[in-house]
C-alpha cells in the first residue's frame, strides 16, 4: 500500500480572453482560486472573495487549489548514535495548503514529496543523538520536537506522529544489560582489528583499561589530532576472557 499523500491542485483551466457570458466565479468553500496573469504575481481568490476582471481579465490559467486537511505519511531510515545502525521510522501527519499562490508558482503536485526532505532531515538530527537501545526515548523526543518543526512555506504540517521500529534481534542485543556493545563496532573498531589481525599489542592496550569490577572495556578508534580519553563501551565477561586467552596464546608462541 502506497504512503498517503495528496495533490493540492484540483483543476487547471485556460480561461478565454473575453468571458461576457461566462465570467470567472469565486471557488467553492474549502478551495482557493489562483489566477495566473501574463505578468506579475498570481492572484488568489478565496470562497468569499471577488474575482478581479472576471469578464475581461487576460489570464493564462486558472487553478483550483485544495485547502482541506489531508493525511501524509512516509517511512524513513533514521540514524542512531552509531551510524551503522538505523531506526525504521514511520511518520504520519496532517497537512494543508498554507499558500495557494506558492503551490501554483512552484507547481506542487505531491505534498508528501515536497515536505519529506526537510522533515526527514529534522528527524535525523534528533535520532542521531540516541543509542539504538534507547529507541523509546528517541521516539518520545522526536514526537516532542515535532511541535517546533516548520514544514514548507507553501504547506502547513498539523499533528504529527513518529513511530520507531527496531529489529528485535538488534534491540535485544543492544539492550542486554551485559552486552551493550554497539553493533558495527566489531568490524570497524579495535575489537574487530584484534580478531582479524591477532595483534597482541592491541589486545594489551585494551586489557590495560579493563574495569574488572564493572566489566567495561575501552573502545580505541582512529585517534584525532588532539588525543582524547578513549570512550568506554560496556562489554561482558566472556569478551574479556576471550581477550585474555588471546594474549596467553600469543605469549606461548614467543
Amino acid at each position: 500500500m502506497a504512503d498517503p499523500t495528496f495533490d493540492p491542485i484540483l483543476e487547471v483551466r485556460r480561461p478565454r480572453a473575453v468571458r461576457l457570458f461566462a465570467p470567472i466565479t469565486p471557488p467553492r468553500r474549502g478551495t482557493a482560486l489562483v489566477l495566473e496573469p501574463r505578468e506579475g504575481e498570481p492572484v488568489v481568490v478565496d470562497a468569499d472573495g471577488r474575482v478581479p476582471d472576471a469578464w475581461l481579465g487576460n489570464y493564462l490559467r486558472s487553478w483550483v487549489v485544495d485547502l482541506a486537511d489531508h493525511e501524509l505519511g512516509f517511512t524513513e531510515p533514521l540514524p542512531a548514535e552509531d551510524p551503522d545502525l538505523l531506526f525504521d521510522a514511520e511518520v504520519r501527519c496532517t497537512c494543508r495548503v498554507d499558500s495557494p499562490g506558492q503551490v501554483v508558482r512552484r507547481r506542487v503536485r505531491d505534498a508528501a514529496a515536497t515536505v519529506r526532505p526537510a522533515l526527514a532531515a529534522f528527524l535525523r538530527r534528533i535520532s542521531a543523538g540516541y543509542d539504538i537501545s534507547d529507541y523509546a526515548d528517541a521516539e518520545a523526543d522526536l514526537n516532542a520536537q515535532l511541535e517546533f518543526f516548520t514544514a514548507d512555506p507553501a504547506l502547513h504540517i498539523g499533528p504529527c506522529v513518529v513511530r520507531l521500529r527496531v529489529d528485535p534481534a538488534v534491540r535485544g542485543r543492544a539492550g542486554h544489560p551485559r552486552g551493550r556493545l554497539r553493533m558495527g563496532q566489531m568490524h570497524r573498531g579495535a575489537l574487530g582489528r584484534l580478531v582479524t589481525s591477532g595483534d597482541p599489542a592491541l589486545a594489551a592496550r585494551l586489557l590495560a583499561g579493563v574495569d574488572v569490577e564493572h566489566e567495561r572495556i575501552p573502545t580505541i578508534s582512529h585517534p584525532p589530532k588532539h588525543r582524547a580519553e578513549p570512550a568506554v563501551e560496556p562489554a561482558g565477561a566472556a569478551l574479556r576472557e576471550r581477550l585474555i586467552a588471546h594474549l596467553r596464546q600469543n605469549n606461548q608462541h614467543h
